[in-house]
């Protein structure tokens, strides 16, 4: 096992940012957290594997990339077993990390950024894969996941790249996979999307958007294709998920003309747009035969970029739980957060009801939540009525980056924070459950902290209901500041 690595060590009297969170980390490592390091103590129930995925470099070569969504993909896993925390990292073998690094320098077109030399050598080419947005862990197999692309599968026991995963060739070369596809945990069954551009039966564009919805057994097979038709092309993160719908919130985020993007002029992030006046719409997709059920014309466009859980309420309409922002602003503070000087802006966390049997569309905001990101719930309860929802939030107006941990009362609006502290950050928290006969207000915490006061990292657990620390993993690196998370049972030990 290797454990030497470089650090970047804050100076005295320095002010404490979170900028050394976007540093990256170079070297892969495998190393044995012993237990009488850890702090506190790791309950029973935290026994598998959290894993972790984002950017692990922002630049190569002392090039920086043109957006956050640009940074090579790094999967962490941090096994818990009896004789300690197993910590393991590895990047993601992509052809654009690999052409990359051994260029050492940017060579391949991306979401935020054109490859050099000009149009000749970014003319009709898509973006590069960088597999670094979210995982999933299903039919087996651990994938890396990029919605711009193919999922990546990998070991997860050693991380190693297995390959690009195409389920047996059905994901064709320009089908695009979501990185936030969801399990329905009744069934099994794991649902995602792609999009596209929509074409006609002589295979001409219309100039409208495409959706294409994927269902995958419990065995990791896909067994169903479908598609549906939205008004333009858009950008089109998440869906929610109940047991009978696939819920879509299609945003004005649009090209206003695909041309300069095609022609290799500009990178995708500068085609796309904030287009209120396309108007925003709501797709309700029946999962059993991936047929449109609804569609709702919302009045005030927004931007939802992240859901939370979602179920059909008693009377069968459908209750949806979101991150809301008033425009895509926030595009401008990703693609230049690794300089960003406390502009960081937060998403509202709100309730929308969709009445089936009328186009009523009611919307409802946590209020006293604060400003937050990445909603997190019981999994064992997806698509079923939850009353808890965690997030992690900024603490104050004076916060840049996501300094706390917040738990929603789903059913009072109530709210309990916890204030990491000074010069501490965080990402998203998975939910482990206490015990299979706990609720979903029980149960932990685990999520990934960077502490800018020495340049490391830390594994925390937390009470799911009182958010207290009640562990602290010691890593011997930093963690590169990153998108998603993902928890299995299972302890993978390469």
């Amino acid at each position: 096992m290797t454990a030497e690595v470089s650090s970047l060590r804050t100076s005295p009297g320095k002010p404490v940012t979170h900028h050394g969170g976007f540093e990256a980390l170079n070297e892969e490592l495998d190393y044995l957290v012993p237990l009488n390091a850890v702090k506190g103590t790791i309950p029973d129930a935290v026994s598998g594997t959290f894993f972790r995925i984002g950017p692990g470099r922002n630049q190569i070569g002392g090039q920086e990339f043109g957006h956050w969504f640009d940074g090579d993909g790094m999967l962490h896993s941090v096994s818990f077993t009896s004789d300690g925390v197993v910590y393991r990292n590895r990047y993601v073998r992509t052809p654009k990390y690999l052409a990359e690094t051994r260029a050492n320098k940017i060579v391949m077109r991306s979401f935020g950024h054109n490859a050099p030399g000009g149009i000749r050598k970014n003319i009709g080419r898509l973006p590069a894969n960088c597999a670094n947005t979210n995982l999933v862990y299903h039919g087996g197999k651990l994938l890396a996941l990029w919605e711009g692309g193919r999922p990546w599968q990998l070991d997860p026991a050693t991380l190693d790249t297995i390959g690009e995963h195409d389920y047996d060739g059905k994901l064709g070369k320009f089908n695009t996979f979501s990185a936030h596809g969801k399990v329905n945990p009744r069934t099994g069954i794991y649902y995602n999307f792609g999009i596209r551009p929509s074409f006609n039966p002589k295979g001409a564009l219309t100039g409208k958007g495409a959706i294409d919805l994927y269902k995958i057994a419990p065995s990791g097979h896909l067994v169903e294709k479908g598609s549906f038709e939205v008004d333009f092309l858009s950008f089109c993160h998440d869906f929610a998920l109940t047991e009978n719908y696939m819920i879509f919130f299609q945003s004005p985020i649009a090209m206003k003309s695909p041309v300069p993007w095609l022609a290799g002029l500009i990178p995708f992030d500068q085609a796309i747009a904030w287009r209120p006046e396309l108007g925003m719409k709501i797709y309700v997709l029946r999962t059993a035969d991936f047929q449109v059920e609804k569609v709702f014309t919302v009045d005030d466009p927004f931007v939802a970029i992240h859901f939370s859980n979602a179920w059909e309420a008693d009377d069968g309409n459908i209750e949806v739980d979101l991150t809301r922002y008033e425009d895509f602003s926030v595009n401008e503070q990703l693609r230049n957060v690794l300089h960003s000087k406390g502009d960081t802006s937060a998403g509202r966390f709100m309730r929308y009801r969709l009445d089936l049997h009328s186009d009523t569309i009611e919307a409802n905001e946590y209020k006293e939540a604060l400003g937050g990101e990445f909603p997190q719930w019981d999994h064992r309860y997806t698509t079923q009525p939850t009353s808890v929802m965690y997030a992690a939030c900024m603490m104050g107006d004076d916060s840049t980056f996501f300094d706390g941990v917040e738990r929603i009362d789903l059913q009072t609006g109530k709210v309990k924070t916890h204030a990491l502290g000074e010069g501490r950050y965080t990402s998203e928290a998975m939910h482990v459950p206490s015990g299979e006969e706990d609720d979903n207000q029980e149960g932990w915490l685990v999520s990934m902290v960077y502490d800018a006061r020495d340049h490391s990292s830390e594994v925390v657990i937390f009470d799911a209901r009182t958010l207290d620390e009640v562990a602290v993993v010691p890593l011997k690196n930093h963690v590169p500041f990153g998108f998603h998370c993902g928890y299995s049972p299972r302890s993978f030990i390469g």
